[in-house]
């Protein structure tokens, strides 16, 4: 069965056609608390309003700011943004030197989806002050006065008394006489839904100064968290032998729309830095720490641990599209998106294949740092120069063939009858297997291998040995897994290509082997379905 539509007037006792009305009513601000915000993007909400305050008044305020700066002020924008866990309650405190309203534009602020006039910057839908403010708390205070004018206002906002009382009318205060060079917004915010403690606070400061990043660079905002006063360094790039950077600006068009920002490679590689930040009306919607990575560049979905997650990074400034209601991230409409990653694609297309090969010596985020190094040296240093290390070179004689197989054959033909393997796994026809064995002894060899077959391979690891008990982590026993595996793989090689097992040649099997998780990266990790 088909619906067709039909035009239906439904008519009472001689009366016209009725009308239905849509009604939202007062009990939405209640679910406001349930919207997907992030606290740094409920915050930056009130910092979106004091800077488009700022845009929309920049000559007057630029001029204001000049002679604040005589009396030791700022000479820009400032927002101070306040979280205190007082024991009274916390509170969340944000004031500006905007603008500031007039109780025209206070009223309008208060107005659910109203626009504001110029809706093209940052200032959008006309929700951002009741939707992040009802986030945070269920008691608002607005206070503000606007330059030029004699007049303060005061609101407050109780929402729970709003819905008991069914009615949105609001009391409010007026302060007369006040200095027509007196300017701002004071937005606070008591009976919090939800507190920031511990890492959030941590977050909140990091996200904020990388949304405001383009603010800071032109000196247009001042801007504290909790007293402290925030900013954004440009992360180092790669320069080439002339001095110059690894940065290419680009500008391209989807559909009518354009496309502009630029794509660089990182001096110093690191997954937590790499990657693209979006960026709306000079504001980041999303980027670093949680840099958007579009497959197209970065492979699966948010990237591997390849090169080129760790190195290649980039804005993209996407004025001409629509954003979220939360502001954390584009609309995507009419696979956009996907336009978009292709284009990067071919604009970041030599950026992104010198990412992947290049190397500069040990900076991989997983290698270690350079005083990590320095202390490993010297610890080593020490155990070579040390009266133990003396005696097992100098004291001890070199065992014969025959006392070498009188101590690991019995190992691995034990291992062979009774030890039930930890892992096995077959590579082109050969397979490896894998023992951990704890029934050994701590003075039995940390590892014994067995390579005489022909299309098998089998390591024994002493974890009952003594440098076992020094591996720290899983990559400490990946990595000693690694060389007792490919000891033996590379050993086995050489059996199978030479007549005689020459160390070298051992040594230049096993460097290749070496490379082998490398290489996975390069090719966009393990296991990946199409």
């Amino acid at each position: 069965t088909h619906y067709q539509p039909q035009e239906l007037i439904v008519r009472e006792s001689g009366a016209g056609p009725m009308s239905l009305s849509l009604s939202i009513g007062l009990n939405v601000l209640r679910s406001y608390r349930r919207l997907a915000y992030t606290p740094w993007h409920a915050i930056a909400e009130f910092v979106d309003n004091a800077t488009q305050s700022y845009h929309d008044h920049k000559e007057e305020l630029d001029a204001s700011y000049v002679e604040s700066s005589k009396e030791g002020g700022e000479g820009s924008l400032e927002v101070s943004i306040v979280y205190d866990r007082d024991p009274e309650g916390p509170f969340l405190r944000v004031a500006d030197n905007a603008m500031g309203m007039s109780y025209a534009e206070l009223e309008r602020a208060l107005a659910i989806g109203t626009p504001p006039p110029d809706p093209s910057w940052r200032s959008k839908y006309g929700m951002g002050l009741k939707t992040a403010a009802s986030w945070i708390g269920n008691i608002w205070t607005v206070r503000t006065k606007r330059l030029g004018d004699t007049v303060e206002y005061e609101v407050v906002v109780d929402i729970e008394d709003i819905i008991a009382r069914e009615t949105g009318d609001l009391e409010y205060r007026v302060r007369r006489d006040r200095p027509r060079e007196d300017h701002y917004t004071i937005i606070g915010i008591q009976d919090l839904n939800r507190e920031f403690r511990g890492r959030t606070l941590g977050k909140i400061r990091s996200y904020l100064s990388s949304m405001y990043r383009e603010d800071f660079r032109r000196n247009e905002l001042v801007l504290t968290w909790r007293g402290e006063r925030l900013k954004w360094e440009d992360m180092a790039l790669l320069k080439d032998r002339k001095g110059n950077l690894y940065r290419r600006t680009f500008v391209f068009k989807v559909g009518n729309r354009e496309v502009k920002g630029w794509v660089g490679i990182l001096e110093r590689g690191t997954r937590q830095n790499a990657g693209f930040s979006i960026l709306h009306c000079r504001r980041v919607v999303r980027g670093w720490p949680d840099a958007w990575r579009p497959s197209s560049l970065f492979g699966q979905i948010q990237g591997s641990n390849d090169l080129v997650n760790q190195r290649l990074v980039g804005e993209v400034h996407l004025d001409e599209f629509d954003v979220s209601h939360t502001k954390d991230d584009i609309l995507w409409v009419a696979g956009q998106e996907e336009e978009i990653e292709d284009k990067l694609e071919e604009v970041c297309a030599e950026y992104r294949n010198f990412a992947k090969e290049y190397r500069k010596g040990r900076d991989d985020e997983r290698g270690p740092s350079q005083a990590e190094v320095d202390a490993a040296v010297d610890e080593f240093r020490k155990e070579l120069v040390s009266p133990e290390m003396v005696d097992r070179i100098t004291i001890l004689e070199v065992p014969s063939p025959e006392e070498v197989e009188q101590v690991l054959e019995p190992l691995t033909e034990g291992t062979r009858t009774h030890r039930q393997e930890t892992f096995s796994a077959v590579v082109g026809g050969l397979q490896a297997r894998v023992y951990l064995a704890s029934d050994v002894s701590m003075n039995d060899p940390y590892v014994a291998t067995d390579s005489a077959k022909e299309n098998e391979v089998l390591v024994l690891v002493n974890v009952e040995h003594p440098h076992w008990k020094q591996l720290k982590g899983s990559d400490g026993v990946l990595n000693y897994l690694r060389h007792c595996t490919y000891d033996a793989i590379a050993e086995w090689q050489a059996r199978r290509k030479r007549a005689e097992t020459d160390p070298s040649t051992i040594k230049l099997l096993k460097d290749r082997l070496l490379r082998v998780s490398f290489d996975i990266e390069m090719h966009g990790g393990i296991g990946e379905e199409d």
